[in-house]
C-alpha cells in the first residue's frame, strides 16, 4: 500500500496551522452521564473559568449542548489530523517541528491567487461533453485519468474544484482548467492540467496551445499552474500524481516562512 510522505515544508506548515486552530477552539469531549449523552467543554476561550480539572457539562439534547457539541466535534477533527501528522512527524525526524510565520507571504505574485479568489471561483464550467462521460460517486469527470486525479486529491485532503474558467488577456482566451486546488494553510491555490491523451495528435496540438496561453499569461509551471503529464489516456500514475501536486505545495512556501532551530514542544501541548 502506498503511503504518502509529506515534504518537510508541507508537513510543518499542516502541523502549524492545525495548532493555531486548536489554539482558538473550545475542547472538549463527549461521554454519558446518568444515561445522557453528554458534552464536557475542557477549554473555552471565552470562559477562563472551564478547565480539564473543571469542566463544563452539558446535555447534547439542550440549546447550549447543541451548540458545544457542534465546537467539540469540529475540535475532535481537528485534533485528530494534528495528533496524526504530530506522530508522524516524530516517527521521521529527531528534531523539533519549525515555528511558521503566518500570514505566508509569497516572494513573488504575478495573480493574486488565494483562498478568497478560491471561493469566487465557479465550477463545472466546461462546454465540452465527451461521448463516453466518466461517472462515479465522487462526480462526472471528461476521462478516468481525472476521475483518479479528483481521487488522489481527495486521498491528500487537497480541497479543488474542477473546471472553473479562466481568461487570459495576453491572448484573449477563455479556457477551462482541469482543476483549481486550494493549499489553505498557505493561502494559495493552483490550476491543474492533467495532460493525459498525448497519444492523439489533435490533443497533443490543443495541450501545446493551452501550454503557451498560461505561459504568456505569466502563470509558472510547478506554482500558479501545475502540469500532470501522462503517456496516454490509460497510464494514470497515483505515485507520480501525488508526488507532483506535493512538490508544487513545497514550492509555494517560502524557506523564510519557516523558523528552525529553537524548542518548540509546545506543539506537542493540545489536550
Amino acid at each position: 500500500m502506498y503511503r504518502i510522505i509529506l515534504p518537510i515544508k508541507v508537513h510543518a506548515v499542516k502541523l502549524a496551522y492545525r495548532k493555531a486552530l486548536l489554539d482558538k477552539m473550545i475542547h472538549g469531549y463527549f461521554c454519558v452521564r446518568r444515561g445522557h449523552r453528554t458534552v464536557a467543554v475542557t477549554y473555552d476561550p471565552d470562559n477562563a473559568k472551564c478547565t480539564s480539572v473543571n469542566p463544563k457539562v452539558h446535555y447534547v439534547s439542550s440549546k447550549q449542548g447543541k451548540k458545544y457539541a457542534e465546537a467539540v466535534n469540529e475540535y475532535l477533527v481537528i485534533k485528530a489530523e494534528y495528533d496524526d501528522l504530530l506522530t508522524r512527524w516524530n516517527a521521521m525526524y529527531s528534531f523539533q517541528p519549525p515555528k511558521v510565520r503566518f500570514p505566508i507571504k509569497q516572494l513573488q505574485e504575478n495573480h493574486k491567487m488565494d483562498n478568497a479568489f478560491y471561493n469566487m471561483q465557479i465550477d463545472n464550467k466546461g462546454k465540452y461533453t465527451p461521448d463516453n462521460p466518466t461517472v462515479s460517486d465522487s462526480g462526472v469527470y471528461k476521462s478516468k485519468n481525472e476521475l483518479m486525479a479528483a481521487d488522489a486529491l481527495k486521498e491528500l485532503g487537497i480541497p479543488f474544484k474542477y473546471e472553473t474558467s479562466l481568461y487570459i488577456p495576453e491572448v484573449d482566451e477563455w479556457i477551462n482548467p482541469d482543476f483549481l486546488l486550494a493549499f489553505y494553510e498557505i493561502n494559495r491555490c493552483s490550476y491543474l492540467e492533467v495532460l493525459g491523451m498525448n497519444d492523439k495528435l489533435n490533443y497533443a496540438v490543443a495541450t501545446s496551445t493551452k501550454i503557451n496561453s498560461y505561459s504568456k499569461g505569466k502563470y509558472r509551471p510547478g506554482r500558479e499552474i501545475i502540469y500532470i503529464h501522462l503517456y496516454d489516456r490509460y497510464s494514470f500514475d497515483k505515485v507520480y500524481f501525488i508526488e507532483q501536486v506535493l512538490s508544487a505545495f513545497n514550492s509555494l512556501i517560502p524557506d523564510s516562512a519557516l523558523e528552525w532551530g529553537a524548542d518548540y514542544s509546545h506543539l506537542n501541548e493540545v489536550s
